[in-house]
């Protein structure tokens, strides 16, 4: 048993290892995977039909934040609205429950294949296999459920590298799928059957590559059974908003059942990398329950992220197209927002200042009108940076000449720089250019402005980052620009002693996810524009603000014990997230944001 188990795992990284190779146009002769499949469940029927009992992660590779992460998780978080239509991620989708349909996409004159699209029964998961040899999309680009998919084929094979894909889960007993994990496949066709194998890498919550493999058989007929629609509603009547469903540290009340049900040592079910091989069998007969418990509380060295930096550091700017003539530009710090139009361009947030005239350079490409407005969603450098630059490349005429331009001497002079007045009064006290403060300022609730056919309007977010935050919605195109307030890289930098508070940052993010609407099973719709990183929907606000209510509750929790700081700090209470988020140097670290976090609810 042990010498098969060592190949089939050898079998398994050199499987790996040729589907991580870039993808070539070995689109024809191929194999024809067009037609209706189901999957045969013979050997999982309870994990993919009823659903995988809770705390079973055995043969599961997780590391020890996963293991966290997933004990801490209670199902009733389903219950939130913004969470009941979630769609199911590609790793598991491919081994739901339900019927698939595979066909080809051809070139309508020369007949070359140009994709091949699997689509699932279950959440209605569309996924499409790109065989043309086109590149993955760049880190910023927007992940989805399904992911961004390259195929091959090799002999009777089709290889398959995913990347791009949504945070989701493995099981859906909460084993988690972080949104940094890639997927390589092979679907080997025999007759009317396929042989499925995936291998999911995720260093933010798995050790190792997760190997799994599902049978297809072919059905003869269409089985006329597809759509899986689904709205959200109120499901808890009552609950705060800012409420999202956990267990403590080593305090989830369900977490011995499946030991004792099925009369097991409860270290077996904890999962692990050790609980996928046959020599973890020896283990169990001397486990402890100590032994085991040990692992349900944080231990071990302090983890950092092991995310993908998703912003360039090339030295140039890059645009990526949002929607309705509204674009997202990376490279200089923070992101920045630009909305053309016939009127002008509107601008959220300047970079750092660094790449300044290459940002002018390529918002002139996009549009042949001047930077009339630009709008600030905090006062910090990596967001104002340029403002003196860009303002000087742009002209407000719509101020020019006007009664307007008696509020302010330099009206009409460049382009106008909107925020809150905290804003300004935080620049003044730095003593940052004046050229660059705002000088069109709000003081509560919002600025709106009506520019290029779209309703633009920034509301203010108190106590959030800081005191002066704004998040910024273009309503017709349905996009919104979160600032600091949301980012896909780090911890968020509540700033204390300017105004900033967890509560506030919580309620700041709750304020999005109110505005934001999705398209098809919780994706798609709103599109977010972060702070840093790569463009979302709201569903990875959601889970931004699920993590921070979580740390909040348990910070919560030690602080009515008496705990003080260095005590919360040692309970390790980011220590699921910190493979996501942690930081150990630089300007905002963990310790930094748990400090933050305690001093606030303190």
């Amino acid at each position: 048993m042990k010498h098969s188990n060592a190949i089939l795992i050898s079998l398994a990284f050199v499987a790996t290892a040729v589907m991580a190779q870039p993808p070539r146009n070995l689109a024809s002769p191929g194999v024809d995977f067009s037609g209706w499949w189901a999957p045969i469940l013979h050997e999982d029927s309870l994990e993919r039909g009823a659903g995988s009992e809770i705390a079973d992660y055995g043969g599961f590779p997780l590391n020890d934040a996963g293991r966290l992460w997933a004990l801490s998780y209670d199902p009733s978080r389903v219950t939130l609205r913004h969470h009941q239509c979630d769609g199911y991620a590609a790793p598991y989708q491919m081994r739901a429950l339900g019927n698939a349909r595979g066909w080809e996409e051809r070139d309508p004159h020369t007949q070359r294949l140009i994709a091949i699209h699997w689509y699932e029964q279950t959440f209605e998961g569309h996924r499409v296999i790109w065989m043309d040899g086109r590149a993955h999309p760049p880190a910023w680009a927007p992940h989805t459920w399904m992911g961004f998919s390259t195929g091959r084929f090799v002999g009777n094979a089709l290889v398959v590298r995913t990347t791009h894909i949504k945070q989701g889960w493995l099981r859906r007993n909460g084993t988690p799928e972080s949104d940094q994990s890639t997927m390589d496949e092979s679907f080997v066709r025999h007759g009317d059957h396929i042989t499925y194998t995936s291998v999911v890498t995720d260093h933010v919550w798995l050790a190792e590559p997760m190997v799994r493999t599902t049978d297809f058989y072919r059905i003869p007929r269409d089985p006329n059974f597809w759509l899986f629609a689904c709205d959200d509603g109120e499901q808890i009547l009552d609950r705060k908003p800012d409420q999202v469903p956990n267990y403590l540290f080593g305090k989830n009340p369900f977490m011995t059942e499946y030991a004792e049900r099925y009369k097991l040592p409860l270290l077996g079910q904890l999962g692990g990398a050790a609980t996928m091989y046959p020599e973890f069998a020896a283990k169990l007969k001397t486990a402890t329950e100590a032994e085991a418990r040990a692992l349900t509380v944080p231990f071990g060295p302090v983890q950092t992220s092991k995310a993908e930096n998703p912003n360039p550091t090339d030295g140039e700017i890059h645009v990526w197209p949002v929607r309705d003539h509204v674009y997202m530009l990376v490279g200089d710090g923070a992101n920045i927002a630009v909305q053309t139009g016939d009127e002008g361009t509107v601008v959220v947030d300047s970079g750092a200042g660094q790449l300044s005239d290459k940002i002018i350079a390529t918002i002139r490409r996009l549009s042949d009108r001047p930077i009339q407005y630009i709008a600030n969603t905090s006062y910090r450098a990596d967001h104002t940076g340029g403002n003196v630059k860009l303002r000087a490349a742009g002209l407000d005429p719509s101020v020019q000449g006007s009664f307007f331009s008696l509020q302010f001497a330099d009206a009409g002079v460049g382009a106008t720089i909107v925020g809150h007045q905290n804003v300004q009064t935080r620049m003044v006290q730095l003593k940052t250019p004046s050229e660059g403060w705002p000088s069109d300022t709000y003081l509560e609730e919002r600025r709106r402005m009506f520019r290029n056919s779209d309703a633009i309007e920034l509301f203010w977010e108190p106590k959030a980052v800081t005191d002066g935050d704004s998040i910024v919605l273009f309503r017709r195109a349905d996009v919104i620009v979160t600032g600091d307030i949301f980012t896909t890289t780090q911890y968020p930098f509540i700033d204390l002693k300017d105004g900033g508070t967890l509560q506030g940052e919580i309620k700041a993010l709750n304020d999005i996810l109110n505005r934001t609407v999705y398209q098809h099973e919780g994706e798609g719709g709103t599109l977010v524009i972060p702070g840093h990183g790569y463009l979302c929907d709201e569903h990875e606000v959601v889970e931004y603000r699920d993590m921070l209510a979580i740390v909040r509750d348990r910070v919560q929790a030690l602080i009515k014990t008496g705990a003080t700081f260095d005590q919360v700090k040692a309970a390790r209470v980011t220590a699921d997230y910190d493979t996501r988020y942690g930081a150990t140097s630089g300007p905002w670290t963990t310790d930094m944001f748990v400090e933050a976090v305690y001093a606030g609810l303190k």
